[in-house]
């Protein structure tokens, strides 16, 4: 039997070795990247989930911004949502391949179409607070609130479908451990018989270089004499020397983002508080909404007790007190229009009347064939109020407020006048130039400010606001709005 030289044995020795190595990496890669791309296709869908869920509550947030201000920038914002919504759904579903949880996520996909096709429903009746725009508005938040409830469990369909990844990864790294125990084995078995054969001048430096890995994760090591050895052992210090770097620099690495996320947490902490401070606020203001209310239900009652003892006017004064005030309650934040604000005017009229007794009198003229408009509510109020207040205030007789209503082409026009004090022309070239802002010194015109503010952001560039003045000559308010669609 011929024998094999000793380069042949561990030329053999080594081919089988490579070739052992190259199958189990093999197996290892095909099966590791065949898991791994499952799992992180589940984790890319549990991602696009949550943007998906934040997707919709931005959706939601903006169209009830759009409901309230109805502004371009609002509606685009919920359409740029929307279609961020859509896109997450589908980003889901190409990730999946579990039909057992796929059909949840069509489901999920119906109701946030059902939940556009609402909004538009909405948006139509938005024009006017009827009982149509209420019962679409409730079913849009139903709508909203089953896709928000769908949370929870669109998480745990796909925590469990990751939990079978994390099974399936478990088992290959069993196999895998195994695999590896056996090469291990055969390596160990090789190298006792290589360190045998192969020279004295090779293995003491190898030695000495596990000596200094060792002492490495310290920063100490000298790798000088070693390098001196051969070239191929020059080469492998300077890797170590490399690595021995990249370690340190790990070290500092992992020492900055342990002081990162406790700075987050502390900053999460800091969140929590404020969000309980809101909560309290929030608290407080619904405390004190119950005033309003609980004045008005004593008016009510206080106008039935002066009807039953037969105090008509009181009771009638009473009447038009409760009336004014549940217009303010009802109409607080919302769209009204112009016969309604009218109406509030005439209820308003009437206590000032009672209140001034004939310093006082107060005029509405309004023509039959007026449109009528749909404006934000407690408009005319405070411009009526600001002439009883400021221009009438000295007036002593035959003091004078005219409310005068009509239309001239494509226009509607409201006019609130005084026979007071009046400005001087100064000043009130200084409040137009301002829009209408007022200085610390001049909260007198303040109620002006926000009823100028408040119109233009429903009506925009149709609304025109002209004031005149002079002083002893009154103050006359004209507001001046041109028809079309209304915001």
């Amino acid at each position: 039997m011929k024998k094999k030289s000793f380069k042949r044995t561990i030329f053999s020795y080594n081919l089988l070795l490579i070739s052992i190595l190259l199958i189990v990496t093999g197996m290892y890669i095909i099966i590791n990247h065949h898991t791994l791309q499952k799992y992180n296709a589940t984790y890319t869908a549990y991602n696009q989930l949550n943007k998906f869920y934040t997707n919709v509550k931005l959706m939601n947030d903006s169209f009830q911004g759009y409901l309230y201000n109805p502004s371009d920038e609002n509606y685009q914002l919920y359409k740029d949502a929307k279609k961020e919504s859509y896109q997450n759904l589908e980003n889901i579903q190409e990730s999946l391949d579990n039909m057992d949880i796929e059909w949840r996520f069509t489901s999920l996909r119906n109701m946030l179409d059902a939940y556009v096709k609402q909004a538009d429903i909405v948006k139509k009746e938005n024009m006017q607070p009827n009982d149509t725009f209420n019962e679409a508005y409730e079913t849009l938040t139903t709508y909203y609130a089953l896709i928000d409830h769908t949370n929870a469990d669109s998480y745990g369909y796909l925590t469990q479908d990751m939990q079978v990844q994390k099974s399936a990864v478990h088992k290959y790294q069993q196999i895998v451990q195994l695999v590896t125990l056996f090469l291990l084995l055969y390596v160990s078995i090789w190298m006792v018989y290589f360190s045998i054969t192969t020279l004295r001048s090779l293995t003491d430096p190898i030695d000495k270089i596990i000596k200094n890995m060792n002492r490495i994760k310290q920063g100490t090591y000298d790798l000088t004499q070693i390098s001196n050895v051969n070239t191929e052992m020059n080469a492998l210090c300077i890797e170590l020397e490399d690595m021995a770097g990249r370690v340190q620099e790990n070290i500092s690495y992992a020492k900055e983002k342990a002081e990162l996320e406790k700075r987050v947490l502390e900053q999460q902490n800091e969140n929590l508080k404020k969000d309980e401070l809101l909560a309290q606020s929030e608290l407080k203001i619904l405390q004190n909404q119950i005033n309003p209310h609980f004045l008005f239900n004593t008016l009510n009652m206080i106008y039935k007790m002066a009807y039953q003892e037969g105090a008509m006017q009181t009771s009638e004064l009473m009447e038009k007190t409760s009336q004014l005030l549940r217009y303010g309650l009802d109409s607080a934040n919302k769209i009204s229009d112009l016969h309604k604000e009218l109406k509030a005017i005439e209820n308003y009229n009437y206590i000032q009347e009672k209140r001034y007794g004939g310093r006082i009198h107060f005029l509405i003229e309004q023509e039959e064939d007026v449109e009528n408009i749909a404006m934000p509510s407690m408009i005319l109020q405070p411009l009526v109020e600001n002439a009883v207040t400021h221009g009438l205030k000295d007036v002593t007789e035959d003091g004078e407020v005219s409310i005068e209503v009509g239309s001239y082409q494509d226009e509607v026009i409201i006019s609130i006048a005084d026979n007071g004090v009046g400005i001087s022309p100064q000043k009130l070239e200084k409040l137009i130039l301002n829009d209408f802002q007022v200085d610390e010194d001049e909260r007198s015109h303040l109620g002006l400010y926000n009823v100028t503010k408040r119109l233009k952001a429903f009506f925009h560039d149709r609304v025109k606001i002209i004031v005149d003045s002079d002083i002893d000559c009154g103050f006359e308010i004209t507001i001046r709005i041109r028809e079309g669609e209304d915001v």
